[in-house]
């Protein structure tokens, strides 16, 4: 068998950035939640407003506040949007990172946030 490698061209424009395909997969995210679930992420935000943490907390935490007061939306990955918001109002601050313990992500970092 001859297998043969193609050749990568340096000089071709790449489409999209990974950060461009992160923000547009949390768009459709958050979307299909508010199609779902009327004004589902402007709820999410106010949860988050009113979320009392007393310390760091995780976004995963947040979620898992939530169940009792907000139907889950059908991509989690909508909460990166809630998240995204409250950073760029100055709500919540990264202060680090940390393994999720969703055993579904294999222990991957993630956010680690306190509310300013």
């Amino acid at each position: 068998m001859n297998i043969q490698q193609g050749k990568i061209d340096f000089d071709r424009p790449v489409e999209k950035t990974g950060e461009e395909l992160r923000d547009e997969g949390i768009q459709k995210a958050v979307e299909h939640a508010d199609e779902v679930h009327e004004s589902w992420s402007d709820k999410a935000y106010q949860f988050l407003l009113d979320y009392d943490p007393q310390s760091e907390f995780m976004t995963e935490d947040l979620r898992q506040a939530s169940t009792r007061y907000l139907p889950e939306p059908p991509s989690l990955r909508a909460w990166g949007a809630v998240v995204v918001r409250a950073v760029k109002n100055g709500v919540i601050q990264r202060v680090g990172y940390r393994a999720v313990s969703n055993n579904k992500a294999h222990r991957t970092p993630a956010s680690v946030w306190i509310k300013i």
